[in-house]
């Protein structure tokens, strides 16, 4: 009878599922992450803390305890269920989520008239058109290429924009490495497989009211808990310019996939880009739940720089083009493809 209370202990002491050991795991490498790359604590850490004053640098025989922690941790994860970081995503692990491609998406024919609206919109606003074009040239000249930070800067500018033309009742929050908790997600095979990473951006839109709750109140948790007042989540994945876009598909695929699945939504949009090229892709999660379809547009859509009389410039009808794209997605993130849209399905 000892023994038996004894193995009812142990079961007790262990009952943590893999997402909770996932959720866990990430949390404590992002902290070792911070502590070995920043002199600095980071404030996400001190507001855990009482006394952020006595805030002390780990000393090494602490940090080896930890990495032990952790590689314990990990061990654990893959021993329950297979974990994938989404930026270790590839084409296989697409299949075996199931998540296939659906048809394409073709810009309509009257985007030129669509762009002609788009100056229009937000022009009384600090980026107005106008300046959008003045700060895309400034950074031209100014932010080197072709790394990843550099496209947050086009990214940054093209969003900045977006929020210019949203309607007056509506309000946008704009997350930068936003953490997705672990997510559960069923194969084709029955079992599931845990997603778990970081994303470069997310745009939550809401109305005036609670884009103020969310701007102080980040995160998936939060998120799902006032559900109903997200009209738009949208996934903004940046790559280095030297990087190809079709490549990293996978990687943003399973974000939309997972934020989708996490929220419980039905359709989630997204972009990947270099700041330069804009990809824009659409995933609808199937009716029973199990895998999703995707659609992307057929080709990036490009506001990289051109030469002119020996000066190099943005083209004014691509930046508007994009920004206005983006504002509208961005709205309409959690809806499939409509008649309003900036693009059509093709067969």
């Amino acid at each position: 009878m000892s023994t038996e209370r004894a193995s009812k202990k142990r079961k007790t002491r262990s009952g943590c599922s893999g997402i909770e050991l996932s959720s866990a795991f990430l949390v404590l490498q992002k902290f070792r992450d911070t502590i070995t790359t920043e002199t600095e604590p980071d404030n996400d850490i001190l507001e855990g803390i009482d006394n952020p004053e006595l805030y002390v640098e780990i000393d090494q025989d602490a940090l080896l305890q930890l990495d032990g922690l952790l590689q314990w941790m990990n061990s654990k994860i893959k021993s329950t269920n297979k974990s994938y970081k989404f930026s270790s995503i590839q084409s296989d692990i697409l299949g075996d989520i199931q998540l296939s491609p659906g048809p394409l998406l073709y810009l309509k024919s009257d985007w030129r008239q669509r762009v002609a609206d788009t100056r229009l919109s937000g022009a009384d606003h600090f980026m107005s058109s106008a300046n959008l074009h003045r700060f895309l040239n400034m950074l031209l000249r100014l932010v080197a290429r072709p790394s990843e930070a550099s496209a947050r800067t086009w990214v940054d500018a093209f969003l900045y924009r977006a929020s210019a033309m949203l309607p007056n009742d509506r309000s946008m929050t704009v997350n930068v490495e936003y953490t997705v908790s672990p997510v559960a997600v069923p194969t084709a095979s029955g079992a599931d497989i845990i997603l778990i990473g970081y994303m470069d951006y997310t745009v939550v839109v809401t109305d005036l009211k609670m884009a103020d709750y969310f701007l102080n109140n980040p995160g998936v948790r939060e998120l799902v808990r006032y559900i109903d007042s997200v009209l738009g989540f949208f996934v903004i994945e940046a790559k280095s310019e030297n990087v190809k876009l079709h490549d990293c598909l996978p990687q943003v695929l399973a974000q939309l996939y997972a934020s989708a699945t996490k929220l419980k939504k039905n359709h989630l949009r997204g972009t990947l880009t270099n700041g330069y090229e804009w990809l824009f892709i659409v995933v609808s999660v199937n009716s029973d739940g199990r895998g999703a379809s995707y659609m992307i547009s057929t080709r990036s859509y490009s506001a990289a720089p051109y030469n002119v009389g020996g000066d190099t410039v943005v083209g004014e009808d691509q930046a508007d083009m994009i920004a206005g794209i983006l504002s509208s997605w961005i709205q309409h993130s959690c809806e499939d493809i409509g008649e309003d849209d900036w693009f059509r399905v093709g067969s």
